[in-house]
């Protein structure tokens, strides 16, 4: 029996190319009202998203990052924890002892975790809507432009980037593993995610090459996994922010 919620969930494709067509705030808010309406760490809330609208901002964080469909989409958001939003009303002594629970790592955790939730449930919307979206954890590396020009307060740490839009492509719905390499009963059993990934691993082989390249899940996943990649950098933001990991 065909249910259009479970239909939608399992229609999803990221879009990566948008019209021109603009997306109004009634369907931005639409969106994010969805969005939040999730749960989240202890009602904390710690999740915002904020736009940018500076056609020029967009286009510098393009550059830096190499993700055109930030610059060219209707809409472009970064996605951030705030924890800042609930130091508000406290008291100077209630204030210091949050503070030092905030820079707990599983705060920290907590919050992605809420942020991840809201974002896919934005992206649903955004698809009820008719829309498209991608998210995006490389937008992370246009970090120094975030801190520079949208006034990050401490322990509002940036996380995702998200755009939406009117898609300009089908690019089709890529496979995902199947149920065995995602759900287990009663702990986690090797064999089955070998006999899965192994599955799977043929199944994206040939993906790939109804699209002319030569790659399988295995092989992109050793080509993304052993790259040598500094990211000192977004260690070293992450403690500015506030959230020292310990």
């Amino acid at each position: 029996m065909s249910n259009p919620t479970l239909d939608l969930l399992n229609q999803h494709m990221s879009i990566r190319a948008f019209t021109d067509e603009p997306v109004t705030d009634e369907q931005v808010q639409k969106i994010f009202h969805a969005a939040v309406a999730g749960p989240n760490m202890n009602n904390y809330q710690p999740v915002t998203f904020i736009e940018i609208t500076s056609q020029q901002l967009k286009a510098e964080i393009t550059a830096q990052v190499g993700m055109k469909y930030i610059e060219t989409a209707a809409r472009y958001f970064v996605v951030a924890v705030d924890y800042n939003k609930d130091l508000i009303g406290l008291t100077p002594e209630e204030k210091a002892l949050a503070e030092n629970n905030i820079q707990r790592y599983n705060v920290l955790e907590g919050g992605i975790i809420s942020a991840g939730i809201a974002l896919g449930r934005a992206q649903v919307a955004a698809e009820a809507l008719g829309l498209g979206s991608v998210t995006m954890a490389g937008a992370m590396k246009a970090f120094e432009l975030y801190e520079s020009e949208l006034n990050l307060p401490k322990y509002v740490k940036a996380v995702m980037g998200f755009s939406i839009g009117y898609p300009a492509q089908n690019p089709g719905i890529k496979p995902k593993l199947d149920l065995d390499g995602v759900l287990m009963k009663d702990g986690y059993h090797q064999e089955q995610m070998v006999t899965a990934v192994m599955r799977y691993d043929k199944i994206m082989t040939d993906y790939y090459a109804q699209r002319g390249v030569t790659r399988s899940w295995i092989s992109n996943n050793v080509r993304m996994l052993t790259a040598n990649r500094d990211t000192s950098e977004l260690t070293q933001y992450t403690q500015n922010k506030g959230f020292n990991l310990k």
